[in-house]
């Protein structure tokens, strides 16, 4: 039996760095990680910019009087709903 065929030769392999400039908004955008940051605070925050969004929290907050109301529209959608193992 030759143990070259068995062994994975890494020597010189890598892996290439993400595409973090685009010219377009790109599905990877929506991750929620460094491209949607960069998305809002170079392209939105800009033009939007206020108190309340320029605190970039990830949640809505209102206030009546004393009662503060905090709320999310974040949600994780799949189809179909049920899935074996996932619903």
């Amino acid at each position: 039996m030759n143990d070259k065929k068995n062994t994975l030769d890494l020597a010189g392999a890598n892996c290439p760095l993400p595409i973090l400039s685009h010219e377009t908004i790109q599905l990877s955008h929506g991750s929620g990680g460094k491209l949607s940051h960069d998305l809002i605070t170079k392209l939105f925050l800009p033009f939007f910019a206020n108190e309340q969004l320029n605190a970039l929290n990830d949640q809505a907050e209102i206030s009546f009087g004393n009662i503060r109301l905090s709320f999310s529209t974040d949600s994780f959608v799949v189809d179909p709903i049920f899935f074996p193992g996932g619903d």
